[in-house]
């Protein structure tokens, strides 16, 4: 620091990512997954917007249903209704995110379409999933703050990590695999500030 008195207030952000392997536990990994992807109406700066799923567990139905039905479990509306999981926006939904609720990439479709609570109260925005995107694709690259959750497949693991890394440096990234081998791939390779397993990115 060139300038020690000057007061300086930053904050860290990037491609907040989460990779599952197909040795993860995968009831724990949709648990962890939508909890730090929506708990904070994705506005949280360690919030997961991009899912990498090992080819078999994207393939897998009832992992993909698992994950539908625990994001649109999650009870949107006011905080001050402790019942709520997820709250307002802090704003309208504009540039990249107005992009991400209004347009899919040719791969993609929607595993669960964006959608309000009541349209005349446009703050109130439920969880959304895309599914299929792919390598460069605007939500792949793009950080959104609000609850949208893109979803991509990898071959395996080293894939999943070259797919996080060309985001570039990540605050947070996850990785939810049972297995010590993987887990020590990931630490070594992954570009990340906070590295988290088999836990929530947030909180």
């Amino acid at each position: 620091n060139t300038r020690p008195g000057m007061q300086l207030r930053a904050e860290a952000g990037g491609k907040e990512s989460a990779v599952v392997t197909a040795l993860a536990a995968r009831d724990q990994a949709v648990k962890h997954v939508v909890a730090s992807a929506f708990n904070n109406s994705g506005q949280k700066c360690s919030a997961t917007s991009l899912l990498v799923l090992e080819r078999e567990v994207y393939e897998d139905e009832g992992f993909k249903r698992m994950l539908i039905d625990a994001a649109s479990s999650l009870e949107v509306g006011s905080v001050w209704e402790l019942h709520n999981r997820v709250g307002a926006l802090v704003r309208l939904p504009s540039d990249k995110l107005e992009t991400a609720l209004n347009k899919l990439e040719k791969s993609e479709k929607w595993a669960l379409e964006p959608s309000y609570t009541d349209e005349e109260k446009p703050y109130m925005l439920r969880p959304s999933i895309r599914w299929g995107t792919q390598s460069g694709d605007f939500c792949h690259m793009n950080e959104l703050f609000g609850p949208v959750l893109s979803v991509m497949c990898a071959d395996d693991l080293e894939h999943a990590i070259d797919i996080v890394n060309a985001t570039g440096y990540g605050l947070t990234s996850g990785l939810e695999s049972l297995d010590e081998r993987e887990q020590a791939l990931w630490k070594e390779k992954i570009l990340a500030g906070n590295l988290y397993i088999n836990r929530m990115t947030t909180g």
